[in-house]
């Protein structure tokens, strides 16, 4: 016989052996919606814990989450036990008998009787365990068996035994409850029992039978026990099609009788059967807790809904958090957008209620105009206003009691339209005295009005900001964990500072909000790279300069301080499936966002050699150890071939280089600029080899990360257009330079007119077309968008002038052999 003992402990081996499950998928990294949706106003300011989950988050529930955190359903049915026995019984000991110890030891240890052992001095033990409550005892015993059947029908080993036989198990159940409500006479007990046929009935497949003790022992009428509206719940769902409207009635009522059932009772209900159900309710407060279950249930404008829940009970226990939710759609719609730079033609996977919410990155900052928006925004600054005027007549409402709650609501409201002064009105009737989480939405709102009411880069404003963060740190526990606020405070003032053209506050404050998704994939590099990727796509040299001091800097200011000191924990912690680290080794340290003097060095070289100011770059350069390129990034898997030599030569084909050494590279490179600029017969020579090099450093080179810190294939696609794509300032500033080669041809072009030998003419003639070749149609594989056919048919005119000209050189047939393509384009000619 498998006892409850040793089947506990089958169930603790399967418990051993679970592997979380996380997100997957076969397309490529997506976000939930509230990863990225810009909210400034904290849900968790309203709302007890069993609401908690009816927050306005869309991100699909991966768990169960409990709609009684604090188990006060719990505490309801331990007081019904404990007045019950007698006030000497404590509740606290009924509910470490009841909920706190799982069936199965309860249940050994009375079979063994045990029971004083296993729980010393426990007040509730020793009552039952008295003779005159052994009803009361053998009620225990079937309602820990019950709930042990329902936890224990999983037959782990797949042997087929009745032991497992779930119905055969709930069928004696309910045939002993049958047995024993008719005989008992004691009220409480038999309504125990009651419900054990309520709920036992139901899995059985006696429904007639839950209905009917449930109308008979837990009328809707008749409110107290818990057990009511936990019987009533069972009711609802098992009653016929036909009767859906009154399903959805009993639904309400439950939602609004207990705790531990809303969570199921907001996924239950349907929204026609809930506005069918409205002509059943007995009374106001009915009506607008139906209203509340459709507001709950609305991911659109409901302002409509919350009037007329306001008009009907504005001390609604629900309307607060209906309330919340409306301004955290508003903030959504006027600032996501904006901050994240999301629009609506990416694609979610899934969407809520038809409406698809996840969209892909269009153009631009904060400050310029995204094409979809102009006419949504001010159609949602309008119904922001008019949610702002029934804040401002519930104010004016006596029974309206959360009269904090509506000034900080009305004030972020105004904030959204701009009217600084008229918020801070509201702002001023918030009190030292009020409750934490009133204080820290007062913070929020004083943070994100000082933009409007001074420049932002004054130090006094920088002082504020400073202490406003502080002040809100303080109290980050209190915000809603799962929008992740604070690092998307830290996105939105990155956003306002790049508008002022502060590039440095906008980089690092971008860098701290590193766990928001944004639409652009800048953010799914390598941890290296991610670190200074902001800078590499907007700084210039003097904002690297500016940027190494403030990093060098040992005694900094409170802003400083904000921008500079490691990550704290509202930053570091990441979403539960979140993407932003994906690629980050173990061993690295995420709360170093800020990046190293090395790496700024390297990349203010990196800019200097793109602008061709090569010997800014190698100053730069010569702040770094030799290995630097060896030890750092992907440097010595990209960097080790030798970029003087032309396309005939790539060591691919003959021994590996050593990883190639910057300051060394840039050193040759500048003594070659000296000697190519003087007419002689080592010009030639000089120019043909720094040609070799600005070829080699393009896109199309063998060392192109000496101007790029990555190569994607998209980067010939348009990316021109895309502001916020990795590495697109090379398409955008360095176009010429880095994808059509021109700095390689000029000097290509200086070979031939310094009248070099035929062989070094014949191999400067053939890297010209090999440039015009790339320049028009790409490589093949990394390309413009052109077919392999295409690719293969082209071929410049010079190559005509490469075989008329110099057929005869060495450098011809070396070309030819390793060319097949090129041999048969001269057949065909």
């Amino acid at each position: 016989m498998l006892t409850f003992r040793n089947l506990k402990i089958g169930v603790a081996i399967l418990l051993l052996c679970a592997v979380p499950m996380g997100r997957t998928n076969g397309c490529g990294v997506y976000y939930f919606h509230d990863e990225y949706r810009m909210v400034f106003f904290n849900p968790a300011l309203v709302g007890e814990a069993a609401t908690h989950s009816l927050h306005l988050i869309y991100g699909i529930p991966f768990y169960y989450e409990p709609s009684d955190p604090e188990k006060k359903d719990y505490q309801r049915n331990c007081q019904e036990w404990a007045d019950y026995l007698g006030k000497e019984v404590r509740v606290q000991d009924v509910q470490k008998v009841i909920y706190d110890t799982t069936p199965d030891l309860v249940l050994s240890a009375m079979e063994e009787k045990g029971l004083v052992d296993l729980f010393p001095g426990n007040t509730f033990v020793k009552k039952i365990l008295q003779p005159e409550h052994a009803d009361a005892l053998e009620y225990l015993d079937l309602a820990l068996r019950s709930e042990f059947t329902h936890f224990a029908d999983t037959d782990p080993w797949m042997l087929q035994e009745d032991n497992f036989s779930f119905d055969n198990k709930l069928k004696l159940l309910v045939s002993k409850a049958e047995q024993k409500i008719k005989t008992v006479k004691d009220a409480f007990l038999k309504r125990r029992y009651a419900f054990q046929l309520v709920v036992q009935s139901r899995y059985t497949g006696k429904g007639a039978q839950s209905l009917k003790y449930c109308d008979e022992y837990f009328p809707l009428n008749r409110p107290g026990s818990v057990l009511m509206p936990w019987a009533q719940l069972h009711k609802a769902e098992i009653l016929p099609s036909e009767k859906q409207d009154e399903s959805a009635y009993i639904l309400s009522r439950v939602f609004d009788l207990c705790e531990s059932k809303k969570y199921r009772v907001h996924h239950l209900v349907v929204r026609d059967n809930l506005v069918k159900a409205l002509k059943l309710t007995q009374n106001k407060q009915e009506q607008s807790t139906i209203l509340a279950l459709l507001g709950y249930r609305n991911p659109g404008q409901n302002l409509d809904n919350l009037k007329r829940i306001a008009a009907l009970n504005p001390a609604s226990h629900y309307l607060p958090q209906l309330l919340v939710r409306e301004i955290n759609k508003i903030e959504d719609w006027l600032l996501t957008p904006k901050v994240t730079f999301f629009d609506e033609s990416d694609h979610f996977y899934g969407d809520v209620d038809g409406v698809d919410f996840m969209p892909s990155e269009n153009r631009g900052l904060l400050m310029k105009d995204i094409p979809y928006l102009k006419k949504n925004l001010a159609k949602d600054l309008a119904y922001a206003r008019q949610l702002r005027s029934l804040f401002e007549s519930l104010l004016k409402n006596p029974r309206f009691p959360a009269k904090s709650f509506a000034h900080l609501a009305v004030a972020h409201l105004y904030y959204l339209d701009h009217q600084p002064a008229r918020a801070k009105q509201h702002l001023d009737q918030i009190t030292a005295k009020e409750d934490p989480r009133i204080q820290l939405q007062k913070s929020l709102i004083q943070l994100l009005i000082l933009p409007d009411l001074m420049d932002i880069q004054t130090p006094r404003a920088k002082a504020e900001i400073a202490d406003l963060f502080h002040q809100i740190l303080i109290h980050a526990d209190l915000l809603e964990s799962r929008l992740r606020i604070y690092p998307k405070l830290m996105l939105y003032f990155s956003r306002l500072y790049q508008q002022k053209g502060d590039i440095v506050t906008a980089g690092l404050m971008y860098n701290r909000s590193s766990a928001i998704p944004i639409s652009s994939e800048d953010r799914w590099g390598t941890y290296y790279y991610s670190q200074i990727s902001y800078f590499d796509r907007f700084a210039s040299m003097e904002d690297l300069d500016q940027l190494i001091n403030l990093v060098s800097k040992t005694s900094k200011n409170p802003f400083e301080k904000l921008l500079t000191d490691s990550l704290n924990i509202q930053e570091v912690q990441e979403f539960s499936y979140d993407w932003a680290y994906d690629r980050m080794n173990e061993s690295e340290d995420i709360r170093s966002f800020l990046p190293s003097i090395e790496q700024l060095y390297d990349l203010k070289g990196t800019m200097a050699f793109r602008q061709d100011r090569l010997k800014e770059a190698l100053a730069a350069f010569e702040h770094l150890p030799d290995t630097y390129w060896r030890d750092n990034y992907e440097f010595a898997d990209y960097l080790k071939h030798d970029i003087f030599v032309d396309t005939q030569h790539f060591p691919w084909h003959g021994k590996q280089q050593k990883p190639i050494n910057k300051i060394a590279v840039l050193k040759k490179m500048i003594a070659l600029q000296e000697k190519a600029s003087k007419p002689g017969a080592q010009q030639a020579e000089a120019a043909y080899c720094l040609a070799n090099a600005y070829f080699n450093t393009t896109l199309w080179g063998n060392s192109w990360m000496m101007f790029s810190y990555g190569k994607y294939n998209y980067c010939l696609y348009g990316w021109v257009s895309n502001e916020h794509a990795p590495f697109q300032r090379l398409s955008k500033e360095y176009f010429e330079e880095y994808l059509q080669m021109k700095r390689a041809v000029s000097y290509y072009k200086m070979v031939l007119n310094s009248k070099p030998d035929d062989e070094l003419a014949a191999r400067t003639t053939y890297m010209l077309g090999h440039c015009e070749k790339y320049a028009t149609v790409g490589n093949g594989y990394l390309n413009y968008g052109v077919s392999e056919e295409e690719y293969k048919r082209f071929f410049s005119p010079v190559f005509l002038t490469f075989r008329d000209k110099y057929r005869h050189t060495a450098a011809f047939k070396e070309c030819l052999k390793s060319c097949p393509e090129l041999a048969d384009y001269f057949k065909s000619r």
